[in-house]
């Protein structure tokens, strides 16, 4: 099945990124058979309606975005380290406490060398690529496990973010504030024109987790390339403001976990960008200058598009190290939500009656004409007198035909 864009309005429906699960494939094909049998062959029409039910009830109609955040487990980074950094008590603490009390997606393992490292995910750990390699410290570890973009991009998603696109800017002020210009400007336009498809209550593949109200948000955060974090930066935040960010090299590690496994040679150097969602999942990572509306248009309408294939594996991506709590922070958002929506509502029945000029107002338009004053209204003595007559007439027709 094909992803499920989001329609945009006043342009039509356009075509995302193609997925498909080996179910609705196995699907496709025996209902493209079964057009070509005659209609006498009931037992293969059954076989169509029973593949096309299951097809149905496999295809979630849950965006990408926000499926990813209430099902997807962020994927462990690997941190090797030597022997000799057990010795530390911070660090032996940390290390008993990992994959029980501590929520960052890191498993830890003794190293053969001196120095510890870090790697990327990868179902073989001999194909891991290096991010980290260095002196293992509870200063190093705190800075490899988080840091202040990544509390942010947390923050943006948690609070009900669809996609919080950085910029990871090149040093060159004035290329930086035009590519992020144009970025917010169509970020902003995507928020206006895209809609979520509806999603049916009654599917069960298709029931929200705990979480934020589902809505189309989008917002950029502008991280300093990693030859500038000597100092103190500054990164937008959703309300456009300027937020202070530590300038260490653990936002030059996030930089490396966003740029990916593989990078491109052209996120050495220029600005790019790169798409979060989810869990810390990354969609890509490009090249700013050549990433332009189309490519922006095209990566926010895939992540806001039915979540067609459920597997992670299948899906593009990788994840970043974040240490956060997702289980009990999407579920502390609901409750929130919850008791805040508990409150306000004696309020809102009380204020039924009021009419305030500040509000939204309902209308509906129905396409039926205007009602008709010679028209007997429901109840009237007119329509019982008719529904009489019709009833007197039918039993005279039936009695005549027995007779």
């Amino acid at each position: 099945m094909m992803n499920q864009s989001p329609t945009l309005v006043g342009r039509g429906v356009l075509t995302a990124p193609e997925r498909r699960c080996p179910t609705c494939a196995f699907a496709d094909g025996v209902n493209a058979q079964v057009g070509h049998l005659r209609s006498g062959h009931w037992s293969w029409v059954l076989l169509f309606f029973t593949l096309t039910f299951a097809r149905a009830a496999e295809c979630c109609t849950v965006p990408v975005f926000r499926y990813g955040l209430d099902n997807w487990q962020a994927d462990a980074y690997r941190l090797e380290f030597p022997a000799a950094a057990m010795q530390d008590g911070k660090l032996a603490d940390f290390f008993r406490n990992l994959g029980t009390a501590l929520p960052v997606n890191l498993e830890a393992k003794p190293g053969t060398g001196t120095e510890a490292r870090l790697l990327f995910p990868h179902p073989e750990e001999a194909k891991s690529p290096v991010v980290w390699t260095g002196a293992l410290t509870p200063a190093s570890l705190a800075a490899l496990t988080d840091s202040p973009a990544r509390k942010e991009i947390a923050r943006r998603i948690l609070a009900g973010e669809s996609v919080v696109w950085v910029l990871a800017e090149s040093g060159d002020k004035a290329e930086d504030d035009a590519i992020a210009a144009r970025v917010e400007k169509r970020l902003r336009y995507l928020e206006q024109v895209a809609i979520l498809q509806p999603i049916d209550p009654n599917d069960p593949t298709s029931k929200l987790g705990p979480g934020p109200a589902l809505r189309v948000k989008f917002s950029l955060l502008r991280a300093p390339r990693a030859g500038d974090l000597q100092s103190p930066s500054l990164a937008n935040d959703s309300n456009g403001r300027r937020l202070q960010t530590a300038g260490t090299a653990s936002e030059s590690l996030l930089l490396k976990m966003l740029a990916g496994p593989k990078p491109a040679a052209e996120l050495a150097t220029g600005p790019w960008l790169a798409a979060v969602f989810g869990r810390g999942r990354v969609l890509g990572a490009w090249p700013a200058a050549n990433f332009g509306d189309a490519e922006i248009e095209e990566a926010c309408l895939f992540l806001l598009g039915a979540c067609s294939c459920q597997v992670k594996r299948q899906n593009p991506g990788w994840d970043v190290l974040m240490n956060v709590n997702w289980t009990e922070e999407l579920r502390a958002v609901a409750e929130k939500a919850s008791g805040a929506a508990t409150a306000t509502a004696p309020a809102r029945v009380a204020d039924s009656g009021s009419n305030h000029t500040n509000e939204a107002q309902t209308v509906t338009i129905s396409s039926a004409a205007a009602p008709d004053a010679t028209v007997p209204k429901p109840g009237s003595p007119t329509v019982l007198w008719l529904g009489a007559s019709v009833c007197a007439i039918v039993g005279l027709f039936l009695f005549a035909r027995r007779s």
